[in-house]
Protein backbone atom coordinates (compact mmCIF):
# COMPACT_ATOMS: atom_id res chain seq x y z
CA UNK A 1 0.00 0.00 0.00
CA UNK A 2 1.14 3.61 -0.78
CA UNK A 3 1.27 6.00 1.70
CA UNK A 4 0.43 9.68 1.95
CA UNK A 5 4.23 10.69 1.57
CA UNK A 6 4.75 9.16 -1.81
CA UNK A 7 0.92 9.35 -3.37
CA UNK A 8 0.59 13.39 -2.80
CA UNK A 9 3.80 14.50 -4.70
CA UNK A 10 2.88 12.69 -7.76
CA UNK A 11 -1.19 13.55 -7.78
CA UNK A 12 0.29 16.80 -7.35
CA UNK A 13 2.69 17.17 -10.57
CA UNK A 14 -0.01 15.12 -12.16
CA UNK A 15 -2.66 17.82 -11.82
CA UNK A 16 -0.10 21.03 -12.33
CA UNK A 17 -0.36 21.60 -8.96
CA UNK A 18 3.25 21.17 -7.32
CA UNK A 19 4.39 24.37 -7.81
CA UNK A 20 1.82 26.14 -6.33
CA UNK A 21 2.32 23.79 -3.22
CA UNK A 22 6.05 24.19 -3.07
CA UNK A 23 5.54 28.05 -2.71
CA UNK A 24 2.57 27.56 -0.47
CA UNK A 25 5.23 25.84 1.51
CA UNK A 26 8.04 28.67 1.48
CA UNK A 27 5.55 31.27 2.29
CA UNK A 28 4.00 29.18 5.27
CA UNK A 29 7.58 28.20 6.63
CA UNK A 30 8.75 31.95 6.09
CA UNK A 31 5.44 33.68 7.89
CA UNK A 32 6.27 31.20 10.86
CA UNK A 33 9.96 32.11 11.11
CA UNK A 34 9.52 36.12 10.82
CA UNK A 35 6.58 35.66 13.64
CA UNK A 36 9.02 33.74 16.05
CA UNK A 37 12.07 36.01 15.13
CA UNK A 38 10.05 39.49 15.49
CA UNK A 39 7.44 38.71 17.48
CA UNK A 40 7.16 42.48 17.96
CA UNK A 41 5.73 42.71 14.82
CA UNK A 42 4.11 39.74 14.06
CA UNK A 43 0.57 42.25 13.55
CA UNK A 44 2.36 44.47 10.63
CA UNK A 45 4.34 41.63 9.10
CA UNK A 46 2.92 39.50 5.88
CA UNK A 47 4.05 37.03 3.41
CA UNK A 48 2.64 37.96 0.47
CA UNK A 49 3.80 35.75 -2.27
CA UNK A 50 6.59 33.36 -3.58
CA UNK A 51 6.55 34.35 -7.67
CA UNK A 52 9.77 33.17 -9.84
CA UNK A 53 11.98 32.47 -6.85
CA UNK A 54 11.02 35.73 -5.22
CA UNK A 55 9.65 35.66 -1.89
CA UNK A 56 7.75 38.76 -1.14
CA UNK A 57 7.19 40.22 2.88
CA UNK A 58 5.12 43.30 3.02
CA UNK A 59 5.87 45.59 5.94
CA UNK A 60 2.82 47.97 7.65
CA UNK A 61 5.91 50.34 8.47
CA UNK A 62 8.90 51.46 8.11
CA UNK A 63 10.42 49.91 11.29
CA UNK A 64 9.25 46.69 10.68
CA UNK A 65 10.69 46.98 6.82
CA UNK A 66 13.97 47.64 8.19
CA UNK A 67 14.31 44.92 10.89
CA UNK A 68 12.77 42.29 8.15
CA UNK A 69 15.64 43.60 5.88
CA UNK A 70 18.45 43.72 8.37
CA UNK A 71 17.24 39.72 8.55
CA UNK A 72 16.72 38.97 4.87
CA UNK A 73 20.07 36.66 4.53
CA UNK A 74 19.45 34.61 7.85
CA UNK A 75 15.61 34.23 6.08
CA UNK A 76 17.16 33.09 2.78
CA UNK A 77 19.86 30.53 4.72
CA UNK A 78 16.98 29.40 6.74
CA UNK A 79 14.35 28.32 3.76
CA UNK A 80 16.82 27.12 1.49
CA UNK A 81 17.46 24.88 4.30
CA UNK A 82 14.47 23.68 5.48
CA UNK A 83 12.77 23.79 1.77
CA UNK A 84 15.56 23.00 -0.68
CA UNK A 85 18.38 25.13 -2.45
CA UNK A 86 16.18 25.51 -5.70
CA UNK A 87 13.14 26.87 -3.64
CA UNK A 88 13.92 30.60 -3.95
CA UNK A 89 16.85 33.10 -5.00
CA UNK A 90 15.90 36.36 -3.55
CA UNK A 91 13.58 37.75 -1.07
CA UNK A 92 11.87 41.55 -1.54
CA UNK A 93 10.64 43.70 1.11
CA UNK A 94 7.58 46.25 0.27
CA UNK A 95 5.29 48.27 1.98
CA UNK A 96 1.92 47.43 2.80
CA UNK A 97 -0.86 50.17 1.63
CA UNK A 98 -2.62 51.71 4.77
CA UNK A 99 -6.03 50.57 4.35
CA UNK A 100 -8.56 52.60 1.82
CA UNK A 101 -5.45 54.26 -0.31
Amino acid sequence: MDSVRSVLPRVLHKRGWMQHAEASRVTYVAQQWLSATLPAFHDTVKVEKLEHGVLTIGCAHSVAAQECQFLMPVLLAHLQRECGPQALTEARVVRLRANGA
